[in-house]
């Protein structure tokens, strides 16, 4: 069985997978994939088959969902917590200077496109013997991403009740320097394959080469994948999905709008070809005097000259075709918006209260939770095996100590004065604890962004502290008393009364 095999579920949701990721990838993609979304012309050569699909209109109901949702999960930064020791891998994630925010925000896109992502983590691999390891080299684990689409074949085992991964193959494009050229740059096909073999975890690169799929022993046929000296017993690679982090390939969230999508689409390009053909009025004449030969002219300083019984008029359309394609279009629309694209929805004309919008959206925000936390375990997962592998007397990865959580907060609906005034009220009445009133400030807008409960009740008995101290000149030192008061001198009137006092100093 050759490396370049791949498994029958993904060569059968394959197909879905590309047409989600043309309809991400907008009008270029969906122009460039020729006819198979949009059919050739009947008697129509290639050329007038690429304006005739060229004349379309895409409008990318896929990519503005995804970009939607994905920003509803990732409106807040992810809240991590780990080892103190292992802080270096939220700054550089992947050895690229790829941070974890903006990785896990790259794969929440890829799920809701495709609904799979895979994680392989690795260490760097220790060069050939008699060479020396290059000092600039971070000798830690990181995290690569794949695509659903790289992910070609794996294979699972049940192993005392658990389903275990035992073998991975990934497709990579490469890019290395052309050897005929050294100011040039050629992309290679690679494969990498992870699998176990007599109990520990091997890797093994294949290369393309002349036509040809070999192995690629820059290291050796295989590596061994080594933890502080001693062989990794599993396969460090984590597959995320929409709804759960496992290798079971699921329905993508998304591929209905696609399909529906794909549809407006065909519309669009039929409706605009219809435009062209009949849209602009056309003259026409009957009986034209004198030599019917050559072009015609049109113009205010043109005239036609006709026969007797000649006559001449503007030839225009007047049939529903065009408007019932219209229509088709517009309850596409519609249906993409009932499929989940709350982007694509028309803002109400009157407000609504916040039960309203809770259940005009309640579908939608049942299916953000689910990726959010298909997400949070995945990366919990991949995370663990990080600080698992640098980190010594940790038994297994679960016994390291992380814990990602994700906003599943998407319908920011600010707290009113008038309810913001029933809680204070209950504060003060002791029927409610001061973090529970923060809470809602917080989750209402109207506290500090990144200030906790504590931070801001020590703020707040900062300042009740400070006005309670006397003011103290700055001019004078720590331990110099301050001035006695002026002595004045009164002066009175004949009467005896107090006329103005002058101050001794």
């Amino acid at each position: 069985m050759p490396v370049t095999d791949t498994r029958k579920d993904y060569e059968a949701i394959l197909p879905k997978w590309q047409r989600l990721r043309d309809c991400f990838n907008g009008r270029d993609a969906i122009i460039a994939a020729g006819n198979k979304y949009v059919p050739d012309l009947p008697g129509v050569d290639l050329a007038g088959n690429k304006a005739y699909r060229e004349r379309g209109s895409y409008y990318n109901a896929v990519g503005r969902t995804v970009q939607g949702m994905n920003g509803a999960i990732f409106q807040t930064a992810p809240e991590v917590e780990l080892p103190a020791t292992s802080d270096p891998l939220l700054d550089d994630i992947t050895l690229t200077n790829v941070t974890f925010e903006s990785f896990s925000t790259e794969v929440g896109k890829e799920i809701f496109i495709t609904g799979r992502y895979g994680v392989l983590v690795d260490m760097p691999i220790q060069p050939p013997t008699g060479e020396t390891q290059k000092p600039d080299v971070d000798m830690r684990p990181y995290c690569v991403g794949y695509r659903a689409e790289d992910i070609i074949n794996w294979r699972t085992e049940r192993r005392g009740g658990d389903e275990v991964l035992t073998m991975v193959v990934l497709k990579e494009d490469e890019e290395i320097v052309d050897p005929k050229d050294p100011y040039a740059c050629v992309r290679v096909c690679q494969y990498r394959a992870v699998y176990l073999k007599g109990g520990v975890c091997v890797l093994q690169l294949y290369r393309e080469k002349a036509g040809e799929v070999g192995v690629y022993e820059p290291y050796g046929a295989e590596v061994t994948l080594m933890r502080r000296g001693d062989a990794l017993t599993f396969v460090p690679f984590i597959f995320i999905g929409a709804i759960k982090p496992t290798p079971e390939v699921e329905h993508p969230p998304l591929v209905d709008m696609a399909d529906v999508n794909l549809g407006h689409w065909r519309n669009s390009v039929d409706h605009e070809y219809g435009l062209h053909l009949v849209a602009l009025p056309t003259p026409w004449l009957a009986g034209r005097k004198g030599s019917s030969e050559g072009p015609m002219k049109i113009g205010p300083s043109v005239v036609w000259e006709l026969e007797l019984q000649g006559s001449a008029g503007m030839l225009e359309f007047s049939g529903q075709g065009l408007g019932a394609i219209v229509t088709a279009m517009g309850e596409k629309k519609k249906q993409m918006a009932t499929l989940g694209a709350r982007l694509l929805e028309d803002a109400p004309v009157t407000s609504e209260t916040a039960s309203a919008v809770k259940l005009r959206h309640s579908g939608e925000t049942a299916s953000l939770k689910t990726v959010a936390q298909s997400l949070e375990q995945g990366f919990t997962l991949m995370l663990q095996i990080c600080v698992w592998w640098q980190t010594a007397g940790l038994a297994k990865p679960t016994d390291a100590l992380v814990e990602v959580e994700l906003n599943k907060e998407y319908l920011n609906i600010r707290a009113t004065p008038q309810e913001i005034q029933v809680a204070l009220t209950a504060l003060q009445a002791g029927e409610m604890s001061f973090e529970t009133w923060y809470s809602l400030l917080q989750k209402g807008g109207w506290s500090r962004e990144g200030v906790t409960a504590e931070e801001e009740r020590k703020a707040i008995d900062t300042a009740e502290a400070s006005e309670d101290e006397p003011e103290i000149d700055p001019d004078l030192s720590p331990n110099e008393p301050p001035p006695p008061p002026p002595k004045k001198k009164v002066v009175r009137g004949s009467d005896g009364k107090v006329k103005y006092e002058i101050s001794e100093e």
